[in-house]
């Protein structure tokens, strides 16, 4: 266990299976992949890494399966030097995903093989699980995620959530959410119809203190009250774009913890996402905290 943790996650874990190819394989056919890279993914679990990384001590709230792949993932999270004291192992086969990335573009396909067990569920989280932490990152506002959120907010912690998949709680999950950082998808699928400024207003309107809309390629923008703030994507030559949302988390937490403004967080945040691009696989190309800093000086802020 790591004393006086700054930041705990809370959320999926995954194995990842990652191969890079020159194309979607096709039935009938054999393709050779160019890459391959067993790893540890899910959106907190990943978050966590990044910051430990950055030199800030973090843990991993989740469950994994009481199997190999279960007792993978748990080693290489602390091998990234993140506390899994409050990792759950339940009775059945882990999460795993095969990521298939193009070799030109980085883009990603997923193919998922969901655990066998139940999942985390608010009744399970426990003091202990948030001990100490001054942020709490939830990347699902499900019954966990909604006890974590309430559980965070009464202990006086700043709530961030990664917003990655769908859910029916958020009208009431979000009012407890001080600092939103959704994704395209999550976006388009949650309002179809909306632009970036109207996804930005939904989100601060149902009580997101600030909320960011991550764009891939097209960098991120932000609202807090009637600020809007908008950040490039920064300049690196992508090999694959697994967990560079994840580590854009990461970096906006770190950021956060050091009380950088709106446009400073932004702007470390994306440095951070774009150099975990630099390799095959969601945590292996994590940047330390020198190497994120050599990026903002070779891409300034713009005034």
């Amino acid at each position: 266990m790591i004393d006086g943790i700054d930041v705990v996650g809370v959320g999926l874990i995954t194995t990842d299976y990652v191969y890079r190819v020159p194309r979607l394989p096709a039935f009938g056919q054999s393709l050779r992949a160019s890459g391959y890279v067993r790893a540890c993914g899910g959106p907190a679990a990943t978050a966590m890494a990044c910051l430990a990384r950055l030199g800030i001590a973090a843990r991993f709230v989740g469950k994994t399966g009481a199997d190999a792949e279960g007792d993978f993932v748990a080693a290489e999270l602390s091998r990234a030097g993140v506390d899994v004291s409050r990792l759950r192992r339940g009775i059945g086969r882990s999460r795993v995903a095969t990521v298939l990335v193009d070799e030109v573009s980085g883009d990603r396909g997923f193919l998922s093989w969901p655990e066998s067990f139940s999942p985390l569920r608010g009744c399970d989280i426990t003091v202990e699980d948030l001990a100490d932490a001054r942020v709490v990152l939830i990347d699902d506002a499900d019954d966990a995620g909604l006890e974590v959120a309430r559980r965070a907010r009464a202990a006086g912690a700043i709530v961030v959530f990664d917003g990655t998949w769908q859910s029916d709680l958020l009208d009431e999950f979000l009012p407890l959410v001080d600092h939103a950082i959704v994704s395209g998808f999550f976006a388009r699928r949650w309002m179809p119809d909306g632009d970036d400024n109207a996804i930005l207003q939904r989100l601060t309107d149902l009580g997101a203190g600030t909320a960011v809309l991550t764009l891939g390629p097209r960098g991120c923008v932000a609202r807090v009250g009637q600020a809007h703030v908008a950040c490039s994507a920064a300049p690196v030559a992508v090999v694959d774009t697994t967990g560079a949302g994840d580590a854009f988390h990461g970096g906006y937490i770190a950021a956060l913890l050091e009380q950088q403004d709106l446009s400073q967080r932004l702007h470390f945040a994306a440095a951070t996402a774009a150099l975990n691009c630099r390799g095959l696989g969601g945590q292996q190309s994590l940047p330390t905290r020198d190497e994120v800093d050599a990026l903002q000086k070779a891409w300034p802020t713009p005034k």
